[in-house]
């Protein structure tokens, strides 16, 4: 307050500041716009005393380059109460983050008196004013502000429609779910993907509605949906697990492959029984996310590759193909079944694998009593041989029959015996 002690004299009180509160209007307004940091500090503390005349000079105080004075004249905005609320609304028009922020800052100090002008505020023309509004009133949580920032889900402006689908996170509203998944549609991924993490923040209250929308519009649109769910994680796994059995198809696909992205080993038998869909996408799917729940599925694979007909068979002998060697052990076991069948399938599939670790096993196999067996695991021996650069071992060489050369020549044998001997 030493500005105003300087005008009114050293024994001024705050009484007579604000009688001469006019008379200073000037002087204020020449402070904070000329003065250092210090004068342009202690204007603001003394205007804050002195109430309506200075709301003017203290809005303006907010586009200040010093964050300290724009900190200063918030709290002495958020002080004076509802005289400043509409030039706060206004100059939410500013598009300086920094500005926008004291703004916002002040008129939740303010509080009740801020509300209702702040709901106008939704459908006034400027973008920036409407997108400032909706931040307030999610900030403070005004429950009546609800359908408003609802509507403003499809203001003609991306950005506004981002801050409604970030303003509805703050609310546990089911009337929103609805509205923020057709923003999934959106032509801005930032507004999509607002919607998606409100989404998700929601929870429960989202996943009916989203598993829902799996079952409608395009491959995109539903792939946004999918990742909301994959976001949601473990909660959404029990409804996931009973849209397997949802009849719409495009459900039931996605709704494997969200459970495979989630990993939960509890949907293990629901996408076994997958395996028998009537669809191939869908048996497609299932089969893709039991590799990716990966170790936990490996021995319903095992027993569906044994026990299931045709289709199941097949599906579960491609996922144990793609998990390689992880499955190998209790392939191994399937070796000695008594069923020739199954060890026949086995004797396929192992070779198809390439585990070097399967070769004595198979090998035992080349002496079975099946021929389709042996044939196979021949087969299998060959193929892990090839992938794993195991050459076949030379015949072991006999070593040549020795020859009876006979004794060299000596010096005292007669001509004859010499020529028999010339062997050497």
């Amino acid at each position: 307050m030493g500005l105003f002690k300087s005008i009114f004299g050293g024994n001024a009180e705050p009484e007579d500041f604000r009688v001469g509160a006019v008379g200073i209007s000037d002087q204020v307004e020449k402070a904070l716009a000329y003065g250092d940091v210090d004068d342009r500090w202690n204007a603001i503390r003394a205007v804050g005393e002195l109430g309506g005349p200075f709301i003017d000079p203290l809005v303006h105080a907010l586009k200040d380059d010093f964050w300290i004075i724009r900190r200063g004249a918030s709290d002495m905005l958020g002080r004076m109460g509802a005289p400043a609320v509409l030039p706060l609304v206004a100059i939410l028009a500013e598009e300086d983050e920094a500005v926008r922020r004291e703004t916002e800052r002040a008129l939740i100090l303010i509080g009740d008196p801020s509300i209702e002008p702040l709901e106008r505020a939704l459908s006034d023309s400027n973008p920036h004013i409407r997108r400032g509004a909706i931040e307030i009133l999610g900030l403070m949580r005004v429950p009546q502000a609800v359908p408003g920032i609802i509507r403003a889900l499809s203001d003609e402006k991306p950005l506004v429609r981002q801050e409604a689908a970030i303003a509805l996170r703050r609310y546990d509203e089911q009337s929103s779910v609805t509205p923020l998944i057709g923003v999934l549609r959106d032509d801005y991924g930032y507004v999509r993907m607002a919607a998606v993490e409100t989404l998700c923040l929601l929870g429960t209250k989202s996943i009916e509605p989203l598993i829902t929308a799996l079952g409608e519009g395009t491959g995109e649109y539903q792939q946004r949906v999918s990742l909301a769910l994959i976001s949601i994680g473990y909660p959404a796994v029990d409804s996931l697990i009973g849209a397997l059995g949802n009849e719409n198809v495009d459900v039931r696909r996605h709704s494997a492959n969200i459970l495979g992205r989630i990993g939960d080993a509890k949907a293990t038998a629901a996408l076994i029984r997958c395996l028998d869909d009537k669809e191939k996408s869908v048996r497609g799917e299932a089969t893709k996310a039991l590799t990716d729940i990966c170790d936990p599925a490996i021995p319903a694979l095992v027993r569906a590759f044994h026990d299931g007909d045709q289709i199941v068979r097949n599906c579960a002998m491609e996922a144990l193909w793609i998990l390689g060697t992880r499955s190998t052990p209790p392939l191994l076991e399937l070796l000695d079944d008594p069923n020739a069948d199954v060890r026949r399938r086995t004797a396929i599939l192992l070779g198809e694998i390439g585990d070097k670790n399967s070769l004595e096993a198979l090998s035992r196999k080349l002496t079975d009593e099946n021929p389709a067996v042996r044939r196979e695991a021949f087969e299998g021996v060959e193929m892990i041989k090839q992938k794993c650069g195991i050459s076949r071992p030379l015949p072991e060489r006999t070593p040549p029959a020795e020859i009876d050369l006979g004794d060299p020549p000596a010096e005292n044998d007669p001509p004859e015996e010499k020529n028999k001997k010339n062997l050497w």
